[in-house]
């Protein structure tokens, strides 16, 4: 009885939520990125639980995963941070053994990142996780939507990079 109950307090709150669409935010699109960016750290979160890793932490292990070995400030602009946040990042996935820095031999004042092969099996066993996280995030749409939405995401993102306070880097 209890269930049902939830069940159909569930649904009022849904049918009010589809009733109420505050007609200016629901024509903004700046609050609807902000608001599915929100549903996908959501999403993230439930599927990661177990793994103790945000999602830019994860994309700073996927760049490194790649291959590539970068300074503190290239991985930073890789994944849209800023160097101070991107810098604390690091520190927090060095701690854990997922990477390591070493300095530079062409610029001794910088750090080269690289992942460690903890680092590489972490972020191999996480990113089905991932990929479920998004795959319920793009669930609604068909092929042809998802095609068109990551068109469309992709041309804004790069139209409006400099804007950012932590422009990606261009390589």
């Amino acid at each position: 009885m209890e269930e049902k109950k939830a069940v159909a307090l569930q649904e009022t709150k849904n049918k009010s939520l589809k009733n109420r669409k505050f007609r200016e935010l629901w024509n903004r699109p700046g609050y609807l990125i902000r608001r599915l960016h929100q549903i996908h750290l959501g999403l993230f979160a439930e599927e990661c639980k177990d793994e103790d890793v945000t999602p830019v932490q994860f994309g700073m292990l996927s760049v490194l995963a790649s291959g590539v070995e970068m300074d503190q400030l290239t991985l930073s602009m890789s994944v849209g941070v800023d160097r101070v946040s991107g810098a604390d990042v690091i520190k927090r996935l060095e701690r854990r053994g997922l990477l390591h820095r070493n300095r530079s031999e062409v610029d001794k004042r910088a750090r080269v990142i690289c992942i460690t092969p903890k680092g590489a099996e972490f972020v191999e066993n996480v990113r089905p996780k991932m990929a479920r996280a998004q795959a319920k995030l793009v669930a609604p749409l068909t092929e042809e939507e998802l095609a068109e939405l990551e068109r469309i995401l992709k041309k804004l993102v790069e139209a409006n990079n400099d804007a950012s306070r932590a422009p990606l880097g261009v390589n």
